[in-house]
């Protein structure tokens, strides 16, 4: 597995303990997309190698599922790397903290099946979203996610 989604996993369950929201495994997929798509937007480029698939509930990365799917619909606790450590991307690092900031602060404190409405679309926009447009099971484009973020994050730019 790519380390990068699993350390951003980290922050963002970090994020929620400090702050009292329960980061559950359907959230933090959720969360982990919206970064992805603002990081694609802004940084006209992918935050990690790992692609977003399109599942029942939304864009999900499958190596974070199969690393979290034991905790049903429970809140996540950090995720330890293979080599036993739990690893997570340095808070002062950019564009990582500015991006992560400005999920967090859009995004954080909605619940999970709020987050699901959104990257679902479910009449919210006026274009179909990147998992509205893919086939079940099929990778998300880049492009689409990236107009994602676009729409997603419009007001804060």
């Amino acid at each position: 597995m790519n380390q990068i989604p699993l350390y951003l996993a980290n922050n963002f369950i970090e994020w929620g303990q400090r702050n009292g929201v329960e980061i559950t495994p359907l959230k933090l997929q959720k969360l982990l997309y919206l970064y992805y798509a603002r990081f694609c937007y802004t940084q006209n480029a992918r935050p990690f190698e790992d692609c977003f698939e399109k599942w029942k509930r939304g864009p999900v990365v499958p190596s974070i599922y199969h690393a979290t799917k034991h905790y049903g619909a429970h809140p996540l606790s950090p995720l330890y790397d293979t080599d036993g450590t739990i690893g997570r991307i340095r808070s002062t690092s950019e564009p990582f903290r500015t991006i992560f900031e400005d999920v967090v602060q859009k995004f954080g404190k909605k619940t999970a099946h709020q987050l699901v409405n959104l990257t679902h679309g479910d009449g919210v926009f006026d274009y179909q979203t990147a998992w509205e447009k893919a086939q079940d099971g099929q990778r998300l484009s880049t492009k689409d996610i990236q107009q994602d973020g676009e729409v997603l994050f419009r007001a804060m730019d």
